[in-house]
């Protein structure tokens, strides 16, 4: 069955994002240090079915900051970079299954890092599992040296979806707590032991 796909859907989402997020109430917890004005811009990690409010609340506290962030090159993809665009993200394009092109987002991403932008990047997608953190973010922090700060999003009450990532909707009027969690840098070198250590950590970190 061939997918529809309604004209300009990102800025409609976009629009649906901003009325939820404006009666949500928030609840901040900042172990990394993330409102410090001085910071550079830093390596997002949140995980697929929490991306609903980040580009909300990085409009909301940290538009003084440039951002960009990770979209396969799938439709979906593509609606997510529209949505993000209408928050001020910049776009790479790459899949975590096809080398070629998850190379040249990775590159894409590095030049980014390198410009102080905060990315934002859901290592469990595009395509799960669900909760398990895939190299490509370790290699990104390894080869720039960027910080990588793991962001939790928990919400008192939301539409659980049957996605392969179980995607979650705030309800209006919901709660929501962000933990900024420690940040942490990843080593230039490492042996594959060394990478596997790192990258659970970051996984734990992040939790679920």
């Amino acid at each position: 069955m061939a997918k529809i796909r309604i004209k300009n859907i990102g800025k409609v989402i976009a629009l649906l994002m901003r009325g939820i997020g404006a009666t949500l109430r928030f609840e901040v917890e900042d172990k990394a240090g993330a409102f410090d004005t001085s910071r550079p811009g830093w390596i997002w990690a949140f995980w697929h079915n929490r991306m609903f409010v980040i580009p909300y609340i990085h409009e909301l506290w940290f538009a003084h900051i440039p951002g960009a962030i990770l979209s396969s090159p799938s439709g979906d993809g593509q609606i997510i970079a529209d949505v993000c665009a209408t928050f001020g993200f910049e776009a790479a394009r790459g899949s975590s299954s096809k080398p070629q092109k998850g190379l040249a987002a990775l590159i894409m991403m590095a030049e980014k890092v390198k410009e102080g932008r905060d990315i934002g990047i859901t290592p469990d997608g595009p395509r799960g599992p669900i909760y398990h953190l895939q190299p490509g973010i370790i290699k990104l922090g390894q080869l720039t040296g960027g910080i990588i700060m793991p962001v939790r999003v928990e919400y008192s009450r939301a539409i659980r979806f049957k996605t392969w990532d179980q995607f979650l909707l705030p309800l209006p009027f919901s709660k929501v707590k962000v933990i900024f969690e420690p940040t942490m840098t990843v080593p230039r070198k490492m042996s594959e032991e060394e990478f596997e250590e790192e990258r659970l950590k970051l996984e734990k970190a992040m939790g679920q």
